[in-house]
């Protein structure tokens, strides 16, 4: 028997594997466009934050941690705890240098420092 064919349908070709090229973080006008980049920028803010709460503010370690992942960066409260961890030579260089409210603001004028 003859097929009858009212279109032509095309056979499936397997598509190769196609991946999608990054390209190289670009700073603009000090904007910073990489992921890394902004990582490591929220985590210098993130461990300023956590002296702000508990030196400056006198709160306990975990009233600290509460703040900081459930009110201003919106991460667990183990993320907030490894950065710390991370970051722990920027803390020590705030709490020698006794950064007061009007540094912090200086160096990270997005947040309230009151």
């Amino acid at each position: 028997m003859e097929e009858l064919m009212l279109f032509d349908i095309p056979k499936p070709v397997r598509a190769s594997a196609r991946r999608r090229t990054r390209s190289a973080a670009r700073v603009v006008d000090g904007n910073i466009s990489s992921r890394a980049d902004r990582i490591a920028k929220r985590n210098r803010v993130l461990t300023a934050r956590y002296y702000y709460w508990t030196e400056l503010e006198r709160r306990r370690f975990d009233d600290a941690l509460r703040i900081l992942s459930d009110g201003e960066f919106f991460l667990e409260e183990r993320t907030v705890a490894n950065v710390l961890m991370e970051q722990d030579e920027f803390f020590n260089t705030l709490l020698k240098g006794r950064t007061s409210k009007r540094q912090l603001r200086r160096m990270f004028p997005g947040f309230d420092w009151n």
